[in-house]
């Protein structure tokens, strides 16, 4: 696993690996490899991991030694070539969807051009005619088109249905006139859009006869594909640095009487006619299909986050050694800590947590997404509010944790050659794109309003509330907690969130409906009661990443090993009950748990707490990231942390000489000026 000679990002020759996390390493009580295949999906995938490393490894542009050092023009070009040198190989190996993917997490997405796969691609397989995917797509796989997804406007982006690019039917040449009417109806933050891509999918409201028609995605050529410049009517370019992914040209674009011709909408859902008819073939609500799938992969780019956070930190507080715990001793880990291990190890338990989401929450959309094509759409809402809570609830424990990882590593945290403050940096996007967080529990609360209405009439609920139910077909929660053993139960955990769950939705159901009742419409109900319907959309996400990490255990337990098995439940076990801390006002107010059982949970969390920290190198080891990848001095796979730090400050562009030219320009008159003062003052 570690990082060979050939391929240290740093350019430093160590040897040794550091005694503290060779220790910690012996001591493991499970099978490091068995866990990195299937955190990979197998064996085949892990072979397949090590291949596209070494093929990725052994190109000098994807060994990074020089990006923290780079400005923007620079960084912005080395991604363009990363992407050029995938897109390249993907066509030369003829990749997988899937090879694609881990290849772009192996280069840290540190790409220019992602979307084009993440989102273009996709797009054109599911919302273009049989005719449009084989005329588009194979222009697309070659890449002579480079396609970017431009739905966000400068000033809407959740909200999509208010956005205010148009398209206008014109019969007369059967074309659409596509236009940004308005400074705030530009398009604004596509990824690739500023500088790279030719191409791009442009949400628009679709105009017939002067009649709005709906939102509808449209093909819309942007640059030439001779020269690479704006095509007439295309104002285009990149909208400015960021606080962090500055690889990646996000861009705006402002549209003036644009002509496409009609064939340019996509048509597997809606076709407007040369009569100019709008012809409805499909499911329109597929049109959302895209969106839907990013925010699943967020999820997973949640995970790689916080896999990235949490080996940084970890393998560095296995190495740090500071103050000591007997006065007089050796200077103790800082691993060794509780309140480190507090900080930390919620950041590695959340990790698992999450990937075992993600796998639930993606299987659930390849289930719904083919129902969607044979035109069944009773599972939409359902994954729409699913996909919506998740997202979102995941982002956000992520960027928060990152941050606690990035102070628990010290003064050295805040140096970009850390690794760790890029990493918080660059999870900051995942709360706004594709919906900002807040709207998008809002949407997941109505959906929860809906169903809870319908449990009170008696009605078939969904699945994905079936919690709803609990007070019908469960045990009361009083007293289920009389000793921390109990508390390790993951049957009784599971259900203590349930009942949490149910009270807090019910709760809020309540208060919007005696709102109502009391005279007031329903939007201003719904404002005035937003931070309670919030709070309900999170404890349901909550319970959603309980239920999936226990879940995905139960199956892994038909095929792996007791050893494995045991380190992942005891992850599960210090999930759930730290998510029961952390979250006790809900608990304690629904009387789920009451003050006693607190105490009795609190003991058995620290518990736990133990039995992972033991395992806390190597469960961070399973993860195998590669220190190419990782390019972080504190989290290198050896633990020579300190020799990369020094390795990388003289890298600084500051010390490319003795003497900065600032000195000759500003600072030596100063100090020359105070010499001569001095000198008098003496006189």
């Amino acid at each position: 696993m570690a990082a060979t000679a050939s391929t240290d990002p740093f350019g430093i020759l160590v040897g040794k690996v550091n005694a503290d996390l060779e220790r910690e390493r012996k001591a493991a009580s499970f099978n490091v490899q068995e866990l990195t295949q299937f955190i990979d999906g197998g064996v085949e995938r892990t072979k397949r991991r090590k291949e596209l490393e070494n093929l990725l490894y052994n190109e000098p542009v994807f060994r990074n030694i020089d990006r923290l050092m780079m400005e923007r023009d620079q960084t912005y070009e080395q991604a363009v070539l990363k992407s050029v040198k995938l897109f390249d190989w993907s066509r030369k190996y003829n990749w997988s969807e899937e090879d694609f993917e881990l290849a772009c997490r192996l280069a840290n997405h540190d790409l220019a051009m992602t979307l084009h796969h993440a989102m273009f691609v996709p797009a054109i397989e599911r919302l273009a005619s049989d005719e449009q995917k084989a005329k588009w797509l194979p222009k697309a796989l070659r890449y002579e088109w480079i396609g970017t997804y431009a739905q966000t406007e400068l000033g809407h982006g959740t909200n999509i249905m208010e956005l205010e690019t148009t398209a206008t039917f014109d019969p007369t040449r059967d074309e659409f006139v596509m236009n940004s009417p308005t400074i705030t109806a530009m398009k604004w933050w596509p990824g690739a859009l500023g500088k790279s891509s030719n191409m791009a999918i442009v949400l628009a409201q679709l105009i017939l006869d002067g009649d709005h028609c709906g939102l509808q995605p449209f093909l819309v050529p942007l640059r030439s594909l001779d020269d690479h410049t704006p095509l007439p009517g295309i104002t285009v370019g990149d909208i400015g640095p960021k606080m962090a992914l500055n690889s990646i040209d996000n861009g705006f674009l402002i549209m003036k009487n644009v002509r496409i011709p009609r064939e340019n909408m996509f048509m597997k859902n809606a076709e407007v006619t040369r009569e100019g008819q709008l012809m409805m073939r499909g499911v329109d609500k597929a049109n959302y299909a895209t969106m839907i799938l990013v925010r699943v992969k967020i999820v997973h780019w949640a995970y790689e986050g916080l896999s990235d956070g949490a080996t940084t930190v970890i393998r560095y507080s296995a190495v740090r050694r500071q103050s000591s715990l007997k006065p007089g001793e050796k200077e103790e880990q800082v691993l060794n800590y509780q309140s480190q291990q507090y900080k930390i190890l919620p950041a590695l338990a959340s990790a698992y947590a999450f990937l075992m989401a993600y796998h639930c929450l993606h299987r659930h959309y390849s289930r719904v997404y083919a129902q969607l094509m044979d035109g069944n759409t009773s599972h939409l809402a359902e994954l729409h509010c699913q996909t919506s809570a998740i997202k979102a609830y995941t982002s956000d424990v992520t960027v928060r944790l990152l941050e606690i990882c990035r102070q628990s590593c010290g003064g050295h945290g805040y140096l970009l050659s850390g690794g760790i403050g890029l990493l918080c940096s660059s999870a900051l996007p995942l709360v706004t794109v594709e919906g900002e967080n807040s709207v998008l529990y809002q949407q997941t609360a109505r959906y929860l309003m809906k169903q809870v209405a319908k449990a009170v009439v008696g009605e078939k609920t969904s699945e994905a509330v079936a919690y709803l139910h609990i007070k019908d077909s469960g045990p009361d929660p009083g007293n289920m907690l009389r000793s921390a053993a109990d508390c390790l139960n993951l049957d009784t955990l599971v259900h203590l969130y349930r009942h949490m769950a149910c009270s807090v939705v019910t709760g809020a159901a309540r208060q919007l409906q005696i709102a109502m009742e009391q005279g007031a419409e329903q939007h201003v109900a719904w404002n005035n009661n937003m931070v309670s319907l919030i709070r309900a959309a999170k404890v349901h996400s909550q319970l959603y990443v309980v239920e999936a990490f226990v879940a995905e255990i139960r199956q892994l337990s038909k095929t792996a090993s007791v050893s494995l098995v045991s380190v992942l439940t005891s992850l599960c076990q210090f999930y759930t009950l730290h998510s029961i801390v952390e979250n006790a006002g809900n608990f304690l107010a629904t009387q789920t748990i009451t003050p006693d059982e607190l105490e009795v949970i609190r003991k058995a969390e620290l518990q736990v707490m133990a039995a992972v920290r033991h395992d806390a190198v190597p469960l961070v080891d399973a993860f195998d990231l590669h220190d190419v990848s990782l390019h972080s001095a504190l989290g290198c796979y050896d633990g020579n942390v300190y020799e990369r730090l020094y390795a990388l400050a003289q890298k600084s562009t500051l010390n490319k000489s003795q003497v900065h030219p600032a000195y000759y320009k500003h600072l030596r008159g100063l100090i020359k000026e105070g010499q001569n003062q001095g000198r008098q003052s003496k006189l």
